[in-house]
């Protein structure tokens, strides 16, 4: 898995993406004006270069200017190649008038992430067309609010090393849920993992202690979208794709859609639309298309 080294802006003083501020009404921040019209979302790449390219391609070529990754995004990967998954995928994005938006995923570099500079509109800068936004924390895109909470256990926590490959802060803490909740309600959430309460299909057997402890955060998101009512919730981790239903007892209903990861050529992407809940959403074809000599 590859990652970057960034210049990132660490200005000061400035709220950090560590401490987000609750009590932040979202309906001021500045708002991202596209062209009013549908941006896209993916799942997990994990720092596959060769396909968030093509995914990126196949999202602008059905007017994307605008989109959002859910995490394991592979952002600032240690190792003998950082900086260049970042830099390569960064110029593709300005050649095609992208903007990428990232919530962290457990295979993320929270260290990174949590010395990030967060601005007035809400997100975090890490290179010109790829943002970030912090957990507990909240912007607008296309008039919709968009709430952030990402980040997830890693079961094989113990087959990895810290800061090279894993980071204990990555799962969401209860007071970034609760500043979240205190900003009021949010149009879409964006996750990593999935709330309690979507059927899903696990790739290992786990342990009872293992088991527990991957469900912690989904507990968490649970209460989050439960608090919120949120309408509609992006997340990937699972490396399958479904859509699910959770009711509330007010009659509201969160759709859940969990993404696949990269080589899902249906399943890693969709097209959404701006509007009243519920949104229309579709799936996005990734196509492998040829990269412009001057991104390779």
């Amino acid at each position: 898995m590859h990652g970057p080294t960034d210049r990132n802006r660490c200005r000061s003083p400035g709220p950090t993406a560590r401490a987000p501020q609750p009590q932040r009404n979202c309906c001021h921040l500045p708002v991202r004006e596209t062209r009013r019209s549908h941006f896209g979302t993916f799942g997990d790449w994990h720092g596959a270069s060769g396909w968030a390219l093509t995914a990126i391609r196949s999202a602008a070529r059905e007017g994307v200017r605008t989109a959002i990754h859910v995490g394991d995004f592979g952002l600032d990967w240690p190792g003998a190649k950082r900086g260049r998954y970042e830099a390569k995928l960064n110029k593709y994005l300005m050649d095609l008038g992208v903007t990428l938006v990232v919530s962290g995923g457990n295979h993320d570099n929270w260290d990174t992430i949590e010395k990030l500079v967060v601005e007035d509109d809400g997100l975090a800068t890490i290179r010109s067309n790829i943002q970030v936004l912090p957990r507990g924390g909240r912007t607008v895109i296309d008039g919709l609010i968009i709430g952030g909470l990402g980040g997830a256990f890693s079961v094989d926590y113990q087959y990895r090393v810290e800061g090279k490959d894993w980071w204990p802060n990555e799962e969401p803490t209860r007071q970034e849920a609760e500043a979240l909740i205190a900003g009021g309600p949010v149009d879409i959430l964006i996750t990593h993992d999935a709330p309690e309460g979507v059927p899903l299909k696990g790739d290992f057997q786990l342990s009872e202690e293992l088991t527990e402890k991957a469900n912690k955060t989904r507990r968490l998101l649970r209460e989050v979208v439960d608090a919120l009512a949120v309408p509609h919730l992006f997340c990937g981790h699972w490396h399958q794709r479904r859509i699910h239903e959770l009711s509330h007892p007010t009659g509201m209903v969160t759709r859940v859609d969990v993404l696949n990861m990269e080589n899902s050529r249906h399943g890693n992407g969709v097209l959404v639309w701006p509007g009243k809940a519920p949104l229309r959403i579709e799936p996005l074809e990734i196509r492998d298309l040829q990269v412009p000599a001057s991104s390779r």
